[in-house]
């Protein structure tokens, strides 16, 4: 390998890893959003944590290394996106359903249907996790079958290409409640281009971080075998991550008024004013956009404004405060610390 390909390689894995790091922060600062491209791109980065998705690792990563640089790098380009073009066509039917249901005209108030798809998905999350932790008796779907002869045939491209797109069909049943957020989000829409370009995004997603291990590879570090060592501890952190995650879901969606009262929330809109350059920004929430002096009464933004307090005046807290506290902490702690309490007992 040469040292050009060797600081290219480490500069991708650079821009991947950040990549990671920020999506995972985003992900658990804003645990109420709803379906757009950064929603349905970091909701694929968190895939790589499933375990029916997380074997998809160990199917490109041993294709890639044993290649020259260029050639690993490409066919794990082309597996990542054989398994996007996979999910957008799952993006684009759940669209056209959802047009053809006519959902975004039937439900009087689309925040009403996120509020239950998130109470839907946090509670997914929180009995995922559990499972994770063996703390409950869930059988969670994953992939094991073989893929098709045709694939294996193929030239190395495109039997990186066919693989992703035969195996992209293996994340949709898996344990991930934001997924069906998004693909609740995107019947709602009812668009067929937007949910096929949501689902191409969160495809992109979740290949970034298999990209990420492929290039480790043929760095000549493999993290999968790494991985694969400590697979209990992967477990245990997916379980943890699922519990907060799946809590702090599931009280977006019943107490989201109490939610955006909160330190966290609050917080986080600070920062993103912060880094976008002000309370301005399209970035920051649209309640807090303030209308220059002289703006028509009928400007769109005020017309927005007015939807948004109207829609939170109509849907009430279904968990007021302050028990949506408790009810926030006791769906985390508890099950932690009877977990902890048994790993106590467990150990010699």
């Amino acid at each position: 390998m040469t040292d050009v390909w060797k600081k290219t390689l480490v500069f991708i894995a650079f821009i991947l890893f950040s990549a990671l790091l920020v999506g995972g922060f985003y992900l658990f600062m804003t645990p109420g959003e709803t379906a757009n491209v950064a929603f349905a791109y970091v909701v694929g980065l968190s895939m790589i944590v499933l375990p029916c998705t997380l074997p998809l690792a160990f199917v490109i990563v041993p294709l890639a290394m044993g290649k020259e640089p260029k050639k690993g790098l490409f066919m794990a380009i082309f597996f990542g996106l054989g398994v996007s073009i996979t999910l957008s066509l799952y993006g684009l039917f759940v669209g056209l359903l959802g047009g053809t249901l006519g959902l975004d005209d039937a439900i009087s108030s689309a925040g009403t249907v996120s509020r239950i798809l998130f109470i839907i998905g946090g509670l997914s999350a929180f009995i995922f996790g559990l499972s994770e932790l063996k703390l409950i008796r869930f059988n969670i779907p994953s992939y094991g079958g073989a893929y098709p002869a045709f694939i294996q045939n193929q030239g190395d491209y495109l039997k990186a290409f066919f693989l992703g797109l035969f195996l992209g069909n293996a994340g949709v049943g898996c344990p991930n409640p934001l997924f069906y957020v998004l693909l609740g989000n995107i019947a709602v829409i009812g668009e067929a281009a937007s949910g096929w370009w949501l689902g191409f995004i969160h495809g992109i997603g979740r290949a970034t971080p298999l990209l990420f291990l492929a290039i480790l590879g043929i760095l000549g570090v493999n993290a999968v075998s790494s991985i694969a060592s400590k697979t209990a501890l992967v477990s245990k952190i997916t379980g943890i991550s699922l519990v907060i995650l799946g809590a702090f879901i599931f009280i977006s969606g019943t107490s989201h008024q109490w939610y955006e009262s909160t330190v966290l929330h609050k917080g986080w809109n600070q920062v993103v004013q912060l880094v976008s350059g002000g309370e301005n920004s399209s970035i920051a929430e649209i309640e807090e956009h303030e209308e220059e002096p002289g703006t028509p009464e009928q400007h769109g933004h005020d017309q927005v404004i007015i939807e948004e307090v109207d829609d939170h005046a109509d849907s009430p807290d279904y968990i007021p405060a302050p028990w949506s506290w408790i009810t926030l902490l006791g769906l985390i702690v508890l099950p932690l610390a009877f977990y902890w309490r048994r790993e106590r007992r467990q150990t010699p």
